[in-house]
């Protein structure tokens, strides 16, 4: 959503409090700890790391998995399908969304994504502030590997850097490290994307979809 204040917090008991008065909050929870807590009615996995690290439908009432990595019906109860194309956006009830090794060769024909992965396991070195003009080549990071090898992350395009992971943060080999945005206008970047807005208009879709439909189920067995 746009403009709309977030606030993170630094503990389960700060969260709650937060959350008590009605604000936004975000945690940094690398185990989950919060869903023991809190008890979430709806678990959405949005980490994109293009396979399932854990998710399960036992962890809420309804829960949606975006992109590649889970399967309809036996790890959640959703899937989003995020591959540009007709598909975009498409709610699956059954099976999973088309997977990697499909995506990558789509996105190479379309020219549709300007995501920048890394090339091997270390710890990134951010350069560049984000809404940053860069040029073609420009190095944008710097990836410290084992033995301490340096690679410079370079630009595969001229455009605004819409996204990089923070100083100092781990690693590994193919994940998402940063995106450019060939447009080169810098508003993109505290705005949502037409496939974000996409996505997350999918995902509202599906929990309106399900609360109706729990609605209706509890309406019919109160005439019973």
């Amino acid at each position: 959503m746009e403009r709309l204040s977030c606030y993170r917090a630094d503990s389960l008991h700060d969260a709650e409090h937060m959350l008590k008065k009605g604000q936004v909050v975000i945690i940094v929870d690398p185990e989950a700890e919060c869903l023991a807590k809190f008890k979430p009615r709806i678990l959405v996995d949005a980490i994109y790391a293009k396979r399932n690290l854990g998710t399960s439908k036992e962890m809420a009432d309804f829960t949606v998995g975006i992109g590649p990595g889970f399967v309809a019906g036996r790890d959640v109860n959703c899937v989003i399908e995020t591959t540009r194309g007709h598909n975009l956006g498409r709610l699956i009830y059954e099976g999973q969304a088309l997977p990697e090794k499909e995506t990558v060769e789509l996105r190479a024909l379309m020219k549709a994504s300007h995501s920048i992965n890394s090339p091997s396991d270390g710890y990134l070195e951010g350069g560049h502030p984000l809404s940053y003009i860069v040029k073609k080549n420009e190095t944008i990071a710097r990836l410290h590997m084992e033995g301490g090898n340096v690679f410079e992350i370079k630009a595969p395009v001229e455009g605004v850097l819409r996204g990089l992971l923070h100083d100092g943060c781990p690693v590994c080999t193919g994940l998402k490290i940063a995106e450019i945005d060939p447009s080169t206008q810098p508003d993109n970047c505290t705005t949502i994307s037409a496939k974000s807005r996409c996505v997350s208009g999918s995902v509202l879709e599906a929990i309106c979809v399900w609360e109706n439909s729990r609605v209706r189920r509890s309406r019919f067995s109160w005439k019973k």
